[in-house]
């Protein structure tokens, strides 16, 4: 397949947008929010939320940390749900993306918002902040309403986590009281409730967390039932509960390894396994006909993936895609060769688990230029890939150079693919996208017609061998 074919295809893709002018007649614009806690993630994030499409049978989860954090298509086993949240964002947010997201017209949409705005309000100011959350979220249903009137909206009640004073938990208890009175008064979106996760103090319950923050699998188990109460008459869906113990690197670590633990397995899906810039991928709609499943892990090590190996065990994947090892040279007692011993446990464990998985092991990425650690680390990437490549043969795996394909011509990241010097932007995931097709053929199929495409290629790769 020629790179430019792929490239046009993929861009194709993206632009699937539904056109015209982000002002309505009876709809002011939106202007920018005015603070981001997380400047260059929020930058990444609508960068790629821009290059997506929404259609009219998707179901869009529109918010904070508890939507960017969840792995709704899993949960659902329904590829119509795309996640449009972004972690440490509040109502501005959420109020400047809706106009977008309502002119697709999408079947339904579910709303996370509030949080980090009274998180976020100096001492003595948290009740003005949950009457600017009541304002926002009214007015973001108001325009979602107006723009798409047969999109049904929802709205998950906040939910304190345990950074949150008390003056923020009051502030809270408000907020969320106002939004629910203006759901039963306007008849245009519905409350979720979430307060059956919370202890005596208002805030969630330490069941549902590892770090005080983020929700762990049982309390996306909680949200989960909420929100499928609301996609069926049917009875709750009963969800897997946790059966996997892993070593603990970090209670973040250990929030995002338990969501995977929880949901269902044996799905023998295109997985996507690695750290936060696999985490950060679209993958389910750069191939959205292909089942994946993302199992990126912010912050993950060589070891760390090793460790939760159990719940990748489980899914039984067609196919693997692999790409780790920056996380661990980045620490400066970590060598090439340390992390490399690991990375080669790491492999055989997977050959030997799952001997008809497909295993494509990616080059670990380099840092920009910009970075200031880059004349550190990269060297350690490029012994580290080297040895990703040799020992292809060895483990019988596909070695897939992405690297590459987003380095310049000194062996750095190039600046155009990324904002903190680490991190990918849209363009850099649509043209690692368009080198797995063009690489291992993996295209827009699903099922038997994806497991005969790989023995496809098996037989081709011998013949080149």
């Amino acid at each position: 397949m020629k790179r430019s074919i792929t490239l046009f295809t993929l861009a194709a893709f993206a632009a699937v947008l539904l056109t015209g002018s982000c002002q309505n007649k009876r709809l002011d614009k939106v202007p920018e929010p005015t603070w981001t806690d997380y400047k260059d993630y929020y930058i990444e994030k609508t960068g790629v939320f821009a290059d997506l499409p929404i259609y009219p049978d998707n179901i869009v989860m529109l918010g904070d940390e508890i939507i960017d954090f969840g792995e709704w298509t899993d949960f659902f086993q329904d590829t119509t749900f795309v996640n449009r949240g972004i972690m440490y964002s509040g109502t501005p947010h959420a109020l400047c993306l809706i106009d977008g997201i309502a002119k697709a017209q999408p079947r339904k949409i579910f709303v996370s918002a509030g949080l980090q705005d009274i998180k976020r309000a100096p001492d003595g100011q948290a009740a003005a902040a949950a009457d600017t959350v009541i304002a926002n979220v009214k007015e973001i249903f108001r325009r979602a309403h107006l723009i798409s009137p047969a999109t049904e909206l929802y709205y998950l009640g906040i939910l304190a986590d345990l950074q949150v004073k008390d003056e923020g938990v009051k502030a809270i208890g408000k907020a969320n009281k106002g939004i629910k009175d203006a759901a039963e008064a306007g008849n245009v979106f519905t409350f979720l409730d979430l307060s059956n996760m919370t202890d005596a103090t208002g805030r969630i319950a330490e069941e549902y967390t590892y770090d005080g923050r983020s929700l762990n699998g049982l309390g996306y188990e909680m949200v989960a039932n909420k929100v499928y109460s609301r996609l069926s008459e049917d009875a709750v869906k009963a969800i897997k509960a946790n059966d996997h113990e892993y070593p603990e690197i970090s209670p973040a670590h250990h929030n995002r390894v338990s969501i995977f633990n929880a949901l269902p397995g044996n799905t023998h899906s295109v997985m996507f396994l690695g750290n936060s810039i696999t985490r950060r991928g679209p993958w389910e709609e750069l191939f959205p006909i292909v089942h994946t499943t993302n199992r990126g892990v912010g912050g993950d090590v060589v070891k760390g993936i090793y460790n939760r190996l159990d719940d990748v065990i489980a899914d039984h994947p067609v196919a693997i895609y692999l790409m780790a090892g920056i996380n661990d040279l980045t620490n400066p007692n970590r060598s090439a060769d340390q992390v490399w011993k690991e990375y080669d446990q790491l492999i055989a464990k997977i050959k030997k688990e799952l001997p008809s998985t497909y295993l494509y092991v990616q080059s670990t990425l380099p840092m920009a230029a910009k970075n200031a650690r880059s004349g550190e680390v990269n060297p350690k990437v490029y012994e580290l890939n080297k040895y990703l490549q040799a020992a292809a043969d060895k483990y019988k795996y596909y070695y897939v150079d992405i690297a590459a394909v987003l380095s310049d011509e000194d062996g750095y990241l190039k600046d155009e693919y990324t904002i903190d010097g680490l991190h990918l932007n849209a363009e850099a995931y649509f043209m690692w996208a368009a080198e797995i097709i063009d690489r291992t053929h993996l295209v827009y199929m699903s099922g038997r017609q994806l497991q005969m495409k790989m023995e496809e290629l098996v037989e081709e790769t011998e013949e080149i061998k």
